[in-house]
């Protein structure tokens, strides 16, 4: 997300963070911390789905890192604008980062489609990934083994339309999915 003038609205708050500095709240500390709640909580806003027929498009939009994944389901308002319905961060048990990186990118999407079952059972809507090689292995699937079957079977069961997102410009997901610096 980003905050206009941001280090100068934190400025107050950063400045305690700081070693060489004694931690003392004082009123400019709240007034900055107001200041970026009001900004934060405008812009943070979720919605529900809106189900209704000519309402939004849904978008499903999933990124994993060898870390965790992120992912952002957003529906289309009025003037086209993606709206934040959820955001979801999942840890990887310790097996799970071995995997190659699409075998991780399936069972990435399979995982989530089970969390997200109950809100997108029945209804079409538009996964975006930016792992060209998992648009590949869903759309054209190789089954080498057991699980990857499964996953594929399950993920076969929801309807969408499949998008290609790239890496760059594709940040909801992706700064859910990495380690802050």
């Amino acid at each position: 997300m980003f905050i206009k003038d941001f280090s100068q609205a934190a400025a107050p708050l950063t400045r305690l963070t700081r070693e060489d500095v004694l931690w003392k709240w004082n009123e400019r500390c709240e007034e900055a911390f107001i200041k970026l709640r009001k900004i934060v909580g405008k812009e943070i806003t979720l919605k529900t789905l809106n189900y209704d027929k000519g309402s939004g498009k849904i978008k499903l939009a999933i990124d994993s890192s060898y870390i965790a994944a992120g992912v952002a389901l957003m529906q289309e308002d009025e003037s086209r604008k993606d709206i934040p319905v959820l955001y979801e961060s999942v840890t990887f048990s310790r097996l799970e980062p071995k995997y190659s990186q699409p075998k991780l990118e399936l069972f990435i999407v399979e995982r989530i489609l089970k969390k997200l079952q109950t809100i997108l059972w029945g209804k079409h809507f538009e996964l975006q990934v930016d792992a060209k090689t998992l648009i590949e292995t869903i759309n054209t699937p190789c089954l080498p083994n057991a699980p990857i079957t499964r996953w594929m079977a399950y993920i076969q069961l929801f309807s969408f339309d499949l998008v290609h997102k790239q890496g760059k410009t594709f940040t909801m997901p992706d700064v859910l999915s990495r380690r802050p610096k």
